[in-house]
């Protein structure tokens, strides 16, 4: 341990000191056009680039630390994973699909399982730029999986700073959805369910057909996509004005003093998704549903549900909604929402009783390269996937704030303040990114909800990448989220816009090596 403490101090001092090859300057550049007008003293835009780069040197050097001392823990570690035969006895371990799995290999099944949600998740937010395009029978929308869409439109929620955050809307239903919802959507679990009834059906002893899959439920499929066809708002300039909001305090209910923090803009626009889609989620015969561009003009506050609210969570449509970057966030938002977990946002009280808890313990959420927008409640049935450097997701009112302090103060510093101000720089990231979560800290401080895993690309393996459940509050890959990848702090890099884009999701995902676990298709 000792040893390797001193190879990476070693290490970081070597890599500053070396220098450097030319680096493309084109994020640095953006970046430094999206901060420009919030700094204290107007400065060009070169100028702020320089000082971005400067300060780039410490987490790059940070992330070369990590990056080492991966491959020398995995060149150096066995796995310790057992796979079993399933038994009566349930010693240790946890089941997964008949079998028992114990050490790693029940986190690597975990992972398994969400790659798997997060590779689907991908598949549909490309599907709703242009839903004619999977016409294929191994696509989406495949004739034989009878999944339809529902509803296919733009809401768009006008803030009262004048910033029109617009949003599209894509619902599918599939009547032959046979799977969990709520905290049960999806997984590994799920995952063998599927290949499971992809398997002829067992002949019992009398000779008759016995079926092995679940009653049929339903689910709808929610696509969101802040990227509005018409004019190109998904920019990082457009992001920052949306997330560089302080956060916003939420009372849980009229007789609790409890309250939640949330990202004012993007909770009000999950509302309003709620209320344009309500005609939709609540339609009991749902082949009389169709496709109805104006729905979203529709206000459903004021109709009743046709739901039986006595009916069983497990016997109704499971609620599943994925989305990208911003519209990430609103997924989660509307989930917590139809959970039950946040009130309604600018409704009244026949509103909110009908729609908060709507879709409890059956609605989730799968969001890629989400920003942080809740804290101050659990929400375990969402699932954010972070990739590598993203900036979006490290982007709150917080982590904005300590960015462009620290960006007057390398400017401020001159030459010479930048050539030495990379120790200050790194002292005060790591002292931040361990305490962001304190106590004294915590009123401004947002998350990125539900369990997050990240997906770092690595150099070992061809080019794989790994996967990490990070946001818990001890232990060993708590300390290297905060400080190694810099989840508390908006990390410079040259991949900071790169690793954003749904492609770079994709690919880094279809990476992901788990040892214990093979691909036949790269075998």
């Amino acid at each position: 341990m000792i040893l390797t403490t001193l190879l990476c101090t070693a290490l970081l001092l070597i890599l500053h000191v070396l220098p450097t090859a030319s680096k493309r300057s084109d994020d640095y550049t953006m970046l430094a056009l999206s901060i420009r007008d919030r700094l204290n003293e107007l400065q060009d835009v070169k100028t702020i680039t320089s000082a971005l780069k400067s300060l780039s040197k410490t987490q790059e050097a940070l992330k070369k630390i990590d990056g080492s001392a991966h491959e020398i823990y995995q060149r150096t570690h066995k796995t310790s994973t057992t796979l079993e035969e399933d038994d009566d006895e349930d010693v240790g371990g946890n089941k997964v699909g008949g079998l028992k799995v114990k050490g790693r290999m029940s986190r690597n099944a975990a992972r398994v399982g969400c790659v798997a949600d997060a590779l689907f998740a991908a598949e549909l937010c490309e599907l709703v730029a242009d839903p004619s395009s999977d016409g294929g029978d191994d696509g989406t929308l495949a004739s034989w999986t009878e999944r339809k869409i529902v509803f296919n439109s733009t809401i768009q929620s006008e803030e009262p700073t004048g910033n029109v955050v617009a949003l599209s809307v894509l619902i599918i239903y599939e009547p032959k959805y046979t799977g969990g919802a709520g905290v049960k959507h999806g997984g590994i679990e799920d995952l063998l369910s599927v290949a499971q009834e992809e398997v002829e059906d067992e002949t019992g002893s009398d000779g008759e057909a016995i079926s092995t899959s679940s009653p049929e439920r339903g689910r709808f499929i929610i696509i969101l996509s802040d990227h509005d066809a018409t004019s190109a708002k998904n920019d990082l300039p457009y992001i920052f004005f949306t997330l560089d909001t302080p956060p916003t305090s939420v009372k849980l209910s009229r007789q609790s003093k409890e309250a939640a923090r949330v990202n004012d803009p993007l909770y009000r626009l999950a509302g309003t998704l709620i209320r344009s889609i309500g005609q939709v989620i609540d339609s009991i015969d749902k082949d009389d549903t169709e496709v109805d561009k104006d729905v979203s003009s529709y206000d459903n506050s004021e109709t009743e549900p046709t739901k039986d609210k006595h009916m069983s969570p497990s016997k109704q449509p499971a609620i599943h909604i994925v989305g990208h970057s911003l519209s990430g966030s609103v997924a989660a938002l509307a989930a917590t929402i139809l959970d039950g977990s946040l009130p309604m946002p600018d409704c009244n009280e026949k509103s909110q009783k009908r729609w908060s808890g709507f879709a409890r313990d059956r609605v989730s959420a799968l969001c890629l390269g989400c920003p942080p927008c809740i804290a101050g409640i659990g929400v375990d049935f969402v699932t954010s996937i972070i990739n590598g450097d993203d900036i979006v997701c490290r982007c709150s009112h917080n982590t904005l704030q300590r960015l462009y302090a620290r960006t007057e103060r390398s400017i401020k510093g001159g030459v010479l303040g930048k050539g030495v101000g990379w120790m200050s720089d790194a002292a005060r990231l790591t002292v931040t990114g361990l305490t962001s979560g304190s106590a004294k800290k915590k009123e401004n401080h947002l998350n990125v909800p539900g369990r997050v895993y990240l997906i770092r690309p690595r150099r070992i393996g061809g080019g794989s990448s790994s996967i990490h459940e990070v946001g818990g509050s001890i232990g060993r890959e708590n300390f290297r989220a905060a400080v190694l990848w810099q989840l508390n702090d908006v990390l410079l890099s040259k991949s900071l816009w790169k690793h954003h884009s749904q492609t770079s999701y994709i690919r880094s995902l279809d990476r992901v090596q788990l040892k214990g676990f093979t691909d036949a298709s790269r075998s």
